[in-house]
This record gives C-alpha cells, sequence and structure tokens, in this order.
C-alpha cells in the first residue's frame, strides 16, 4: 500500500480531487476581489455628479481674540507688489490713508477658505472711504485659479487681488495661511492673527472702528 502513496500521504486519486476543489476556491476567490474595484468604479460617477450638485458651504470660525497679537512698536507694512483681477500692480501703500485688514489667503487652505465669508461680511459692513479688506490669495497659478474658486464660493464684497510670486511670505514674514494683518491708515502694521477668526463677530468691529477713529 505504501508504494502507492505520495510523499504528502495521500492516494494520487485523492490528490487530484485535492487540487481540483483548491483550484476552484482560488478562481472564485479572485472573482469576488476583481469584483471590488468594478463596483467602486461604477458608483463613483454617482457621488462625483452629487457633489457637484451640493451648493459650497463652509463651517463657520469661532472667534480668536487670544491670537490677536498687538505691535507696541508698529513698523511698516511690507512694501510687496500685487495684483488685481485685472493683472494691474498695487502695493499697501495705495491704500495709504484707509485702515486695512489685510488677508493672506489661498483656495487649497481649508481654515482660509472657512474664514472667508466672515471677511466678506466685514466689508460689507464696514468697508469704504476709511477701511477696507484686502484678501490677497497666494496660489501660484494667481487668478487663474483664485477667480473662479471666489465666484464658486459667492464671495460678493471683497475684490480679488492675487499675489502668486508668494512675497509675502518673506517679506511680512508670514509663517502660514491664513495670516491676517491690520494696518493703520499711516501703513503701519499694528496687530496680526495667525490662523482662522470670525471676522465678522462684533468685538472685530469695534477694534477697526477704533482704529478707523484715531488720527
Amino acid at each position: 500500500m505504501q508504494r502507492h502513496m505520495n510523499f504528502l500521504g495521500f492516494r494520487p486519486k485523492t490528490r487530484a480531487v485535492i487540487i481540483t476543489a483548491l483550484a476552484a476556491l482560488a478562481t472564485l476567490g479572485l472573482g469576488a476581489c476583481d469584483q471590488k474595484p468594478q463596483e467602486a468604479k461604477q458608483t463613483a460617477p454617482a457621488a462625483q455628479t452629487a457633489a457637484q450638485t451640493r451648493a459650497p458651504t463652509t463651517p463657520s470660525p469661532k472667534l480668536h481674540l487670544d491670537k490677536l497679537k498687538r505691535h507696541e512698536d508698529p513698523q511698516p507694512a511690507a512694501a510687496t507688489t500685487f495684483q488685481d483681477a485685472d493683472g494691474k500692480d498695487h502695493t499697501l501703500a495705495d491704500f495709504k490713508g484707509k485702515v486695512l485688514l489685510v488677508n493672506f489667503w489661498a483656495t487649497w487652505c481649508a481654515p482660509c477658505v472657512e474664514e472667508m465669508p466672515t471677511l466678506d461680511k466685514l466689508q460689507a459692513s464696514l468697508g469704504g472711504d476709511n477701511f477696507a479688506v484686502l484678501a490677497i490669495s497666494q496660489d501660484k497659478d494667481g487668478a487663474k485659479v483664485a477667480a473662479p474658486f471666489a465666484k464658486e464660493q459667492g464671495w460678493k464684497n471683497i475684490a480679488l487681488y492675487v499675489e502668486p510670486a508668494t512675497q509675502f511670505m518673506r517679506e511680512a514674514k508670514l509663517r502660514g495661511l491664513p495670516t491676517t494683518i491690520l494696518v493703520d491708515r499711516q501703513g503701519r502694521e499694528v496687530a496680526r492673527l495667525e490662523g482662522e477668526n470670525a471676522w465678522d463677530a462684533p468685538e472685530i468691529s469695534k477694534i477697526i472702528q477704533d482704529e478707523i477713529a484715531k488720527p
């Protein structure tokens, strides 16, 4: 009997049955694994369509007055050149005589996008001859990316400015985005806040109105 058994301890006919069964199981297993990617590909377009039809929504940021750092010895704000939506060059000196809230942001920066509606509301409520919000995009593709993004988000009160060379990052010593600086009528940076903030809060309006009231 031993001469009819292989090294696995099974008779040849038994071994053939086992091999056939294992092959069948392997085929079933491969079929199940291959089915999942196909299912994902079929459902992906539906998910994308749903996402495209949803209106853009962003969570509201919290007020962070503790992050607002006032400068005891205000210095002139950075003289970096930036552009408007038409490609015209500007510097912050062009707005001298106004109190400015200058926000540095980018389309890929989630906290930037979250706080932008509050900046838009602030411009709507206080913007005018004495005050302006300047939101300067740091996207490397400039207005090509920032303009359609701002339109999609529905920001109606803030004028579009871009600085794709990101010189402000160095000259204004920005450590990250978003960063917002408060500039007085003389063109000096008097305060800075790093991170997102609720810029439409009454406390912020009071700070800006107090700055506007200064000679």
